[in-house]
């Protein structure tokens, strides 16, 4: 974040004193008029005098709305620039989180954090540029005018102005803590709702609404009695506040009507004024405050999610032109965090094989492949592909040389060609035409009405066809190695069928490593590899 700021140090620092202009632009005017009160009006020049005041009243007022435009200009060009530095990096910061990391934080975090959070961060800049810090110059600028005009009647309505300010900032600390309170409370609330929503099917067959209902009120209830005591502690200030300015004005006008005492009466008019004057920018600052305790923990998040360390950099390491051969897993450790997933795993794949890994839920079979592809890292062993430890080439390296489809295919709200070729130019409809009737899926195709322009999220794919989509996309993006997770756990049996012929087919020029339960997949694998509890419980050699 200081980064992203430090560039724009100069802008900064010129709105800030475009501000602090602004800011003795608007204190000016009654020093002016005090100074016309002040006047001897037996004066043989008064008109000229008072014609010259009135210019340079008027010249004030309009150098105050001039400053004030350009002000807001630039203030407003400057934070949006600031706004879109930290989105673009928030952005690629996320995009480069290693696995591990990325595990932190579930999807609506992240999306929270480039969206409301980033929006909460133009009200965090502008409201303490354009609001705090004007106001506060605003109430200095007074307080030293206040001194100018005379220096006893200053002390007194300087008192009640910082008397003022403490009331404000204690107020503020109280709603600030209660402002966090709320906020735990609410995103406590999302989740749950979240949670409920996304299991609203599993409500409903074991009737649990009531049950939900009561958990999710008795939640709303906490947070209202939190908002109950936000309120309070917001009104209760305002009264204090005014008490304290009717009691600093009543002490100014005994003071001045002291008969012993020479003030004049312009200097009474200023310090009185200044002193009702600053109730106003107090408040503001304060009602500031209160709304900048949600900009703050947006900037806190954001800040947070800037300095993690988990950033995966993929160039590092050698680049292996065509890598290609055997795997051998030796002896690889690995774990989440302290739970151990895979024991001191060994065990090769031959080239140009296909590999079922096979196994209850749970026992490791997807972290075997993530490692593979050096989504997470081991903790021991190491891993070879064609005589290349991992650890030692380039991810981007690896990755080139693996296609990866899971059982939920990654499909984007776009046209079937930009699904298949993600943006590579290289692969021109010709070649995919030939990859889907060389697989058997023309007849798929052919019911799309606008052929590969199809949008997806205006077709009536199943599951199945969307899978085949996914696998004609692997294909043509032409890997070494192919890693099928569950690739046909959730489909029909024809649509099992045309997959199982794709993995065939795939087979016969590359390494096929896949996840499997069905019988139909393990009994056409040359090696299934059975895992029991993060280990190698048997390898069944078939060709």
């Amino acid at each position: 974040m200081k980064k992203i700021l430090n560039k724009y140090i100069k802008s900064i620092i010129c709105v800030f004193i475009l501000l602090i202009i602004c800011d003795f632009l608007t204190a000016l005017p009654p020093f002016i008029v005090k100074q016309v009160v002040d006047i001897d009006f037996a004066r043989p020049d008064i008109i000229k005098i008072i014609t010259v005041f009135i210019c340079i009243y008027v010249s004030v007022h309009i150098f105050k709305l001039a400053f004030k435009y350009i002000r807001d200009v630039v203030i407003n060009k400057v934070i949006c620039k600031i706004l879109i530095d930290i989105r673009k990096t928030l952005f690629c910061k996320i995009l480069n989180f290693k696995m591990s990391t990325f595990n932190k934080y579930n999807s609506s975090e992240l999306y929270t954090r480039l969206t409301d959070d980033v929006n909460n961060l133009f009200d965090l800049f502008f409201g303490f540029c354009y609001k705090i810090f004007s106001n506060l110059m605003y109430v200095v600028f007074m307080i030293v005018m206040m001194f100018v005009a005379n220096v006893n009647l200053a002390i007194i309505g300087a008192i009640t102005v910082i008397i003022t300010t403490i009331v404000v900032y204690k107020s503020s600390q109280i709603l600030g803590n209660l402002e966090n309170e709320r906020l735990k409370k609410r995103d406590r609330n999302n989740k749950e709702y979240s949670e409920l929503y996304n299991k609203s099917k599993l409500s409903y067959l074991f009737k649990l609404q009531n049950k939900n209902i009561s958990k999710m009120n008795s939640l709303f209830e906490s947070e209202l009695d939190t908002r109950k005591k936000y309120i309070f502690v917001h009104h209760f200030p305002y009264w204090i506040i005014a008490v304290i300015q009717a009691m600093g004005i009543y002490a100014i006008i005994y003071y001045a009507l002291d008969i012993n005492v020479a003030i004049s009466l312009g200097s009474i008019y200023l310090v009185l004024y200044y002193t009702k004057e600053c109730k106003s920018p107090l408040e503001e600052i304060c009602n500031q405050l209160e709304d900048m305790q949600t900009c703050l923990n947006s900037y806190k998040r954001i800040k947070t999610l800037l300095n993690e360390k988990g950033e995966e950099n993929i160039e590092i390491g050698e680049y292996v032109e065509d890598l290609n051969g055997d795997i051998e897993f030796q002896n690889v450790s690995m774990k989440y965090d302290k739970e151990v997933i895979l024991k001191n795993m060994s065990f090769i794949i031959k080239k140009g094989t296909k590999v079922t890994i096979a196994g209850r839920t749970g026992v490791g079979k997807t972290t075997l492949t993530n490692v593979l592809m050096r989504l997470y890292d081991i903790q021991s062993g190491r891993i070879l592909v064609g005589n290349h430890n991992i650890s030692e080439i380039s991810t981007k390296c690896l990755r080139d040389n693996i296609s990866y489809i899971s059982q939920n295919p990654y499909i984007f709200a776009d046209t079937v060609r930009n699904n298949i070729t993600l943006e590579n130019k290289e692969i021109t409809d010709e070649q995919i035409n030939n990859l889907i009737e060389e697989m058997g899926v023309s007849n798929l195709f052919n019911r799309l009405e606008n052929g590969l322009d199809t949008q997806i999220k205006l077709s009536k794919l199943s599951y199945g066809e969307l899978q085949v989509i996914a696998f004609i996309r692997a294909i043509l993006h032409k890997a070494n190695f192919y890693i099928f997770d569950e690739p046909t756990s959730n489909i029909d049996l024809q649509t099992e069928k045309m997959i199982q012929n794709i993995i065939d087919k795939i087979s016969q020029k590359s390494t096929v490593i896949i996840i499997a339960h069905r019988k139909s997949t393990i009994e056409s694998s040359d090696k299934i590899i059975y895992l029991k509890d993060g280990q190698i419980d048997m390898i069944v050699n078939k060709h």
